[in-house]
């Protein structure tokens, strides 16, 4: 398995000095794009046709934070810390993200510019940062902290930022938006590392234990999630549909699976 009960085996310095570099590295990309933002949005922007709009939408349906965090709490069954860390993650970093946009309300391409091609909702205000990457790179850098695997590892970050991409393909993001929202994930996550991780890490198990009635209702509340997503958020609420539908049928194929293997080897 890809993920570990430690974090990619590598000790906790360095566990904080990478995002770091890479904070530092965004911080000062942060004015270039800046000075080319709109010129840079246009561009890709600009670039669209049927089967890349579909493509495009259902990355930027798999950043919404329901359906990331529904995928998050499906690893209780393989390491609840995960599960912990990311949803931690995934609520700070929502919290810092809305204080941002409450200070600074900016206009998104569609409320600024004359020519944006809009794919999915019309959305006019409250473009910095963007949403989707702040939620898609909390979920990866979780699930990288704990991973094994540099090629998983690799994976995860890319898909986070195929996600961040397609808010400026489906018109609803500014390039320095997703920038932004990368630098707000990656300080939250140092953050969190420094100054609430090593704290509440002891308390949490790093493997499934159906012993205790917490665990069982966190499961519970997992399972029932996910067929919300299926039955309810997917259909009501999701850009398309049918990825949403798609992840929540997975999220609970997957639970069922481990839960068997959990059961078959005694620990149920």
């Amino acid at each position: 398995m890809f993920l570990t009960s430690e974090p990619q085996a590598k000790s906790s310095d360095s566990s904080v000095l990478v995002p770091a570099v890479a904070l530092a590295v965004l911080s000062l990309a942060f004015l270039p794009i800046k000075a080319f933002n709109v010129s840079l949005f246009l561009a890709l922007n600009s670039r669209h046709s049927p089967y890349s709009d579909t493509v495009w939408l259902g990355f930027t349906t798999l950043g919404d934070g329901y359906l990331l965090a529904i995928i998050l709490g499906a690893f209780l069954l393989v390491n609840p810390r995960v599960t912990c860390l990311g949803l931690c993650l995934l609520i700070l970093s929502s919290l810092v993200l809305h204080s941002i946009k409450f200070v600074f309300p900016l206009m998104r391409p569609a409320g600024v510019l004359e020519s944006v091609h809009v794919v999915g909702p019309l959305l006019r205000a409250g473009t910095f940062p963007s949403g989707h990457t702040v939620a898609s790179f909390a979920a990866a850098l979780a699930l990288v902290h704990f991973c094994s695997s540099r090629a998983a590892a690799t994976g995860f970050l890319g898909i986070a930022l195929l996600i961040s991409l397609s808010r400026v393909f489906v018109g609803a993001h500014f390039p320095l938006d997703i920038l932004g929202g990368i630098i707000c994930s990656l300080a939250v996550y140092m953050l969190l590392l420094i100054l609430i991780w090593p704290k509440i890490e002891p308390f949490i198990p790093d493997r499934p234990v159906f012993s205790a009635r917490p665990f069982r209702i966190a499961v519970y509340m997992e399972v029932l999630a996910a067929l919300t997503g299926l039955l309810v958020y997917a259909w009501f609420y999701a850009e398309l549909p049918a990825v949403a539908a798609a992840v929540a049928v997975a999220v609970l194929a997957f639970l069922w699976t481990y839960y068997r293997k959990q059961k078959a080897a005694g620990q149920v």
